[in-house]
């Protein structure tokens, strides 16, 4: 770790130094190559091809919508207020064919050999901002009618910002309850595995720091206008303009693609996953009152030494 951060430098991550470090590579031969570079935010699941809320991975936000889904994960590092620049996977493969015709057409056009190559941004923000806080408020509202039955607690989660604060909160929802969890373990016999599992998680949230806490504003000019230049037939063959996008089914088609394709569940348990659910509410709010008694228990024994 620290010969990686030597070489970085300012960079937030290697993901970003390495793509930087390809574009640099490109910038140098930019008049030898026929190339366009094509710049996608965050992209997430598909929103209808092949399938509506279809996932490769759990890496990025969907680890940590899941995370939250579960109730693993209740001190999540994130500003609700910033815009999340999240782009749909098929929308974004739409925009990278038309980015490649465009090319080609572009360079065939014109006699000339050299040519810089364009930038295109590919992003949601400038059309059809969504913040943090309405994605995660919409993921929540979707929870309540079709809970994940594999879920080990009920939902509940805090953001924050500022890294004092989490410290606070990792130690108190994330450590505490997970050396309780890994001591009933270590009593069954089996392998304690919950503060291995938060540690790794946690180290995983860092990393999209820069990502989940900050916004930036993008030029997507040339993404625009290739978007002018197709006709009615091909815009809908191709569709990846975000001109009045549909956030909230798209942010439902992305919470039950994480419950089809991460979890593995169908809707047809979602009648046994309510009724566990219900359970997970009433521990989870019993805890809190056991939490506040002890509490309210140590600061009256506090107070009474005090005043004698």
């Amino acid at each position: 770790m620290r010969y990686e951060y030597s070489i970085i430098g300012d960079w937030p991550n290697t993901y970003t130094f390495t793509k930087a470090i390809t574009e640099n590579l490109i910038s140098i031969n930019e008049y030898d190559l026929p190339i366009s570079i094509f710049r996608p935010s965050i992209v997430g699941c598909t929103k209808s091809e092949p399938y509506p809320g279809w996932f490769e991975n759990m890496t990025g936000p969907p680890g940590i919508i899941t995370g939250i889904m579960v109730g693993f994960l209740r001190a999540v590092l994130v500003d609700e207020s910033k815009v999340f620049d999240l782009v749909p996977a098929d929308y974004t493969v739409n925009a990278l064919i038309g980015v490649m015709w465009e090319t080609v057409n572009r360079y065939q056009r014109d006699d000339r050999i050299k040519k810089k190559p364009k930038i295109y941004n590919y992003v949601s923000g400038v059309e059809c901002p969504l913040t943090w806080g309405k994605y995660i408020k919409e993921m929540h509202v979707h929870y309540h009618k079709a809970p994940p039955f594999r879920a080990i607690w009920y939902v509940f989660s805090i953001c924050y910002t500022n890294l004092w604060t989490g410290q606070f909160l990792r130690f108190w929802l994330h450590r505490i309850p997970a050396v309780f969890v890994d001591l009933l373990l270590r009593v069954n016999g089996q392998k304690p595995k919950m503060m291995k599992m938060y540690s790794k998680t946690e180290n995983l949230m860092d990393l999209y720091y820069t990502f989940s806490t900050k916004e930036w504003k993008f030029d997507n000019t040339n993404t625009r206008q290739l978007w002018s230049t197709m006709n009615p037939e091909e815009r809908v063959l191709f569709k990846f303009n975000f001109e009045e996008f549909d956030w909230l089914s798209y942010i439902k088609c992305y919470y039950y693609g994480i419950r089809k394709y991460i979890l593995h569940e169908d809707t047809d348990n979602i009648s046994k996953a309510l009724a566990k659910n219900r359970k997970l509410f009433w521990l989870h709010n019993f805890c809190i009152v056991v939490l506040i008694f002890v509490v309210l228990q140590i600061c009256w024994v506090f107070l009474s030494r005090i005043i004698c």
